[in-house]
């Protein structure tokens, strides 16, 4: 998995090289400006498959799109209450609730090593009930 993340991370910074202009350059007053978010992993995908589209690479080799990150509100689940979570949670499991703020596990949860590792990295504050 890790391998996988590292690979489409590298995917994304080569098309970033290719399409983000160099400083002091412009784009076209007519160009498209499209906001994105990327805060977890999933959204880092639904990126890449986006700008892997022939029509939108096309539209971004002639500046005729260019992509600005976007901050903007929290999503409505980091306001919500943690999830519970039992059994084996995974690095998976955690980039899942990586938004959340906050997990809680179960008395019966398991936390990986991968898991704790990639909470940490996200600042996720992990609660463990008795």
């Amino acid at each position: 998995m890790a391998t996988n993340t590292s690979q489409l991370r590298e995917m994304v910074r080569e098309v970033l090289r290719e399409v983000v202009p160099r400083p002091g350059a412009a784009f076209p007053a007519a160009a498209g400006v499209e906001t994105v978010r990327i805060g977890n992993d999933h959204e880092l995908a639904a990126f890449v498959a986006r700008l892997m589209e022939p029509a939108v690479q096309a539209q971004v080799k002639a500046g005729k799109l260019r992509f600005t990150l976007g901050g903007g509100a929290a999503p409505a689940m980091a306001t919500s209450s943690p999830a519970l979570l039992s059994g084996v949670v995974s690095e998976k499991t955690i980039d899942k609730h990586a938004t959340a703020g906050a997990v809680v596990l179960a008395a019966d949860a398991v936390l990986t090593p991968l898991a704790r590792d990639r909470a940490r990295k996200l600042g996720l504050k992990i609660e463990r009930r008795r």
